[in-house]
């Protein structure tokens, strides 16, 4: 990367955090406390910061948008990043249909999703889109794409916690309790 694309990336990598936190933590908490559910401007946020985080990855390649650089030669490198990628995928979509679109999309908050991969992870769309990303971070590794994936723990940080400030006060105990017996990321039994 030249100097200017260096630059580039700090720079908009912390606007991108200053901005994230504040759709998180300000805009969508409070549409979560006036309106108990994302309003169509908070959804749409949301969207753009996660569409925004993928394009900055852009910064890091050495292709131009949309096309991804070619896939690494080293065949376990390639195997790991596709088991990733590929894994991840298929649970995100999993994990979608259980939880059902409009409260995947945070417009349905009438219930409280604990069973199927919920039983798992309390965040497991989150969880296995990082997974995606950890696949991507490994199949064209680079220092700038490791502070990338560090990024997107960091933002999907504020939205987990502005999330589970909400549902904690929707739920009260029966959420607590579900917080008691799954963890926020992932467990194993």
């Amino acid at each position: 990367m030249t100097a200017n694309k260096i630059d580039m990336f700090f720079i908009l990598s912390l606007l991108f955090i200053t901005f994230s936190y504040y759709v998180f933590r300000i805009v969508v908490k409070g549409s979560y406390l006036k309106y108990l559910k994302l309003t169509p401007i908070s959804y749409l946020l949301e969207i753009l910061i996660f569409a925004l985080h993928a394009n900055l990855a852009y910064l890091t390649f050495q292709t131009k948008w949309p096309k991804l650089p070619t896939m690494p030669d080293n065949l376990i490198q390639r195997a790991f990043a596709i088991i990733f990628i590929t894994a991840g995928s298929i649970i995100l979509t999993f994990a979608w249909i259980k939880l059902g679109t409009k409260t995947s999309l945070g417009l349905d908050k009438k219930k409280l999703v604990v069973s199927g991969i919920y039983n798992y992870s309390r965040n497991p769309q989150l969880t296995v889109y990082g997974l995606i990303l950890l696949g991507f971070l490994i199949s064209y590794f680079n220092t700038f794409l490791l502070l990338w994936f560090l990024e997107y723990l960091i933002i999907s940080s504020f939205m987990i916690k502005t999330e589970e400030e909400f549902l904690s006060s929707k739920y009260g105990e029966q959420y607590r309790e579900y917080c008691k017996k799954v963890l926020r990321i992932f467990k194993m039994k």
